[in-house]
C-alpha cells in the first residue's frame, strides 16, 4: 500500500523552494566567491583564505566596529523610546492609538532615501528647517550636526524605530491588565510591576523588536552616506566599494561573509531562547 505524502509537507515545498533559491543559493555563491583569488570573477580559481586575511589586516575591522557600535546604540535608543510609546498605545487602545499607529507606520511606505534627504534638509546649518526657523522666530543662530556621527545615529533611530515599536506593542498586549491591577492593589511599586510582570511577559515581543532593529541597523548604509558624509564609514559602504569601484568581488564577498557570521552569532543564541509560539498565539 502506497504511503500518502503529508499535506503539510506538500504545503511546505513552495516555501522551501523559495528559501533555497532566494536565500541559500545566493549565500553559497557569496561563500564560494570569498574563497577565490583577489580581483577575479570566476569560480574556477584555486581556493584561498587571502581575502579573509586582508579583511582582518587591511583596516576593514574598523568599519565593522563602527557598524556594530551604531547598530547597538540604535537598538538601545529605540528600545528606550519604544517602551513608553508602546505602553501608551496599548493602554489607550482606540481612536487615539489607531491614529498614532498610522502616523508612525506611514513613513515606512515612503522611500528611505526620500526620508533621509528630508532629515538632511531639517539639519542643514543656516538654511535648514530647524536652524532657519529658530533664526526667523527667535533670532537664534545655531550650528548643525549634519555630516557627523551623531546625525548618522539619529537617522538610524528615525528609520528603524517602527521595527522596534510594533513587536513591542504586540509583546505588551500579552500582559494581562488584571495582573497589573492586582499587583498594584497588593502594594507593588511601579518598578516592581515592570520587573516582575510587564518585562517577563512582554519579553518575546521585545526580543523580536531588538533583533529586527539590530540586524537592519547593522546592514544600514544610506544613513551614513546621506547624513554622515565622510564622518564614518560603515561595513556596508566598504562592501559596496569592493564590489563596485574596486571590482574585487572576492574581497567584497569575504566581508559579506564576516557580517553574516557576526549577525548569526547574535541571532541564533537569542532565537533558541525565544518562544515564538507564545507570541503568535497571544
Amino acid at each position: 500500500m502506497r504511503q500518502r505524502v503529508s499535506p503539510g509537507l506538500l504545503a511546505m515545498l513552495p516555501v522551501m523552494a523559495l528559501i533555497l533559491v532566494g536565500f541559500a543559493l545566493p549565500i553559497l555563491l557569496v561563500l564560494l566567491y570569498s574563497l577565490m583569488p583577489p580581483r577575479t570573477f570566476s569560480l574556477a580559481g584555486e581556493p584561498t583564505l587571502a581575502n579573509y586575511w586582508a579583511a582582518v589586516t587591511e583596516g576593514y575591522l574598523l568599519p565593522l566596529g563602527w557598524s556594530l557600535l551604531l547598530a547597538g546604540l540604535t537598538t538601545l535608543l529605540c528600545l528606550v523610546l519604544a517602551w513608553p510609546t508602546a505602553k501608551a498605545l496599548v493602554r489607550f487602545a482606540g481612536r487615539f492609538a489607531t491614529l498614532a499607529t498610522i502616523l508612525i507606520a506611514l513613513p515606512i511606505f515612503i522611500s528611505e532615501s526620500v526620508r533621509l534627504f528630508g532629515t538632511a534638509l531639517f539639519m542643514m546649518p543656516g538654511g535648514g528647517i530647524f536652524a532657519g526657523s529658530l533664526n526667523a522666530l527667535f533670532g537664534l543662530k545655531i550650528g548643525s550636526i549634519l555630516y557627523t556621527r551623531t546625525a548618522t545615529l539619529l537617522g538610524m533611530v528615525y528609520i528603524h524605530f517602527p521595527f522596534m515599536l510594533f513587536p513591542m506593542v504586540l509583546g505588551l498586549s500579552l500582559v494581562p491588565q488584571d495582573q497589573i491591577e492586582a499587583a498594584c492593589d497588593l502594594g507593588a511599586r511601579p518598578f516592581q510591576v515592570f520587573r516582575e510582570i510587564e518585562l517577563p511577559l512582554a519579553l518575546p515581543g521585545i526580543t523580536v523588536g531588538t533583533l529586527l532593529t539590530f540586524v537592519l541597523s547593522l546592514g544600514a548604509n544610506a544613513e551614513a552616506a546621506i547624513l554622515g558624509g565622510q564622518a564614518v564609514i560603515v561595513i556596508t559602504k566598504a562592501i559596496e566599494q569592493r564590489f563596485g569601484y574596486a571590482q574585487d568581488w572576492p574581497s567584497g564577498a569575504a566581508l559579506t561573509v564576516l557580517v553574516i557570521l557576526v549577525t548569526a552569532a547574535v541571532i541564533f543564541p537569542v532565537l533558541r531562547r525565544l518562544d515564538l509560539d507564545r507570541l503568535i498565539r497571544r
